[in-house]
């Protein structure tokens, strides 16, 4: 492990003490953010336009064959 040093506003100082009295250590509820926040995807990736190019490309452009933007995207 490596030893670090936090700045933290006031307000956030004492949020992390409560949590840390109720899991241990303040290092272990930072290190506990840390990894929800490494598992979770990306903010981009949630966006549903960018989930259809990036997964659900529109075919080979022949006409008919793209879904609407409207309806994949928004389901409308």
């Amino acid at each position: 492990m490596r030893r670090t040093q936090l700045y933290l506003e006031e307000d956030q100082y004492r949020w992390l003490r409560r949590e840390a009295g109720a899991k241990g250590s303040i290092a272990g509820v930072v290190r506990e953010l840390i990894e929800r926040a490494r598992r979770e995807p990306p903010a981009w990736e949630k966006d549903p336009l960018i989930k259809l190019l990036l997964y659900d490309p529109p075919v080979d452009g022949k006409p008919g064959d793209a879904s609407t933007i409207d309806r994949d995207v928004y389901g409308g």
